[in-house]
């Protein structure tokens, strides 16, 4: 792993695992996706607002360890203001960029460094089911 892909797993899984910004629920949602790993208990539930294909918003509510807990809340807001058709390559592209097998170059995958940082859990496989959490449950949504 990179020195830059280790500084950015640093600052920013820890500061995203604080914020709050997108905690709730969705009025007049149109989804609720619950992310739930048995193994650990990390548990999310995905509040989503789709009008004419589009995230309209998108909130979460649950709790789980600093890398679930980030990567849900870069996913909320990452997805919103796009459409299915948008959601649907960021999100295969974010499980490539943690995937340990992954075949291209995690700086080839995103420029966005909040993004980026997730990339670590390449080198910590146990870590890639805290990270691919609710990103699956929006996977199964959009595809």
């Amino acid at each position: 792993m990179s020195e830059r892909i280790k500084e950015l797993y640093q600052e920013h899984i820890l500061k995203k695992s604080k914020d709050e910004s997108l905690k709730g629920v969705v009025q007049n949602e149109t989804h609720s996706l619950e992310a739930y790993n048995p193994m650990c208990g990390d548990k999310f539930t995905l509040s989503l607002r789709i009008k004419d294909e589009v995230v309209e918003d998108a909130r979460f509510d649950g709790f789980g360890c600093a890398i679930s807990k980030a990567s849900t809340a870069v996913l909320t807001e990452s997805i919103i203001g796009k459409t299915r058709d948008e959601v649907a390559p960021l999100v295969k592209d974010f499980l490539e960029l943690i995937d340990e097998n992954g075949s291209r170059n995690p700086e080839t995958i995103f420029q966005d460094n909040q993004l980026l940082a997730f990339a670590a859990a390449r080198e910590f496989p146990e870590r890639k089911t805290c990270a691919s959490l609710s990103w699956d449950e929006v996977y199964k949504l959009v595809n």
